[in-house]
């Protein structure tokens, strides 16, 4: 009788900036990754440090663990600098920046309008108050932003679909 032989999972460690990012990429991960879907990502949270805290957190996730590919998510408010820049690409790590921020996305998805120019600080108070709930919280994006809401949204916010597309089948 022949073996069989288990196919193994991608694994991807996705480094998140700060506590919203994690929050709404775990619902992401909820919605999207099945447990046929061959994918296991571990998320890595920043704590707010930009893209040099994005770089830590892989180094420090990756540690004595062997990840088939690497990915970052945070906001495009903080330019990338020449350290993490080299990091990123000596290191093949997927890049996924929010403009100007997640919460910029967010209220996107949610069809909240914004002005053109508006800041990271304008995005969270608006968030607050189109939303009730605290956005640091996977249960806001559960109870706001079903599977449906999000898939209605891929079509129209390029970093929502692309991210996803990362998830569901890493390259």
């Amino acid at each position: 009788m022949p073996r069989i032989v288990r196919k193994t999972n991608k694994t991807v460690l996705l480094a998140v900036e700060g506590e919203t990012e994690l929050a709404f990429v775990t619902h992401l991960k909820q919605c999207y990754i099945t447990r046929n879907c061959n994918v296991s990502i571990k998320i890595k949270n920043a704590h707010g440090f930009g893209p040099l805290g994005i770089m830590d957190a892989l180094s420090t996730g990756a540690r004595g663990k062997s990840y088939d590919h690497f990915a970052a998510l945070f906001d495009s408010d903080i330019p990338i600098c020449q350290a993490s820049g080299q990091f990123f690409r000596k290191n093949n790590v997927k890049l996924f920046q929010s403009v100007p921020s997640i919460e910029g996305t967010i209220l996107r998805l949610g069809n909240i309008r914004t002005k053109q120019n508006i800041s990271t600080e304008e995005c969270k108070r608006l968030l607050a108050r189109s939303f009730v709930g605290d956005a640091m919280d996977v249960r806001f994006y559960e109870r706001h932003f079903q599977k449906n809401l999000i898939d209605a949204g891929r079509g129209s916010i390029q970093i929502l679909d692309d991210l996803i597309n990362y998830i569901v089948a890493p390259k």
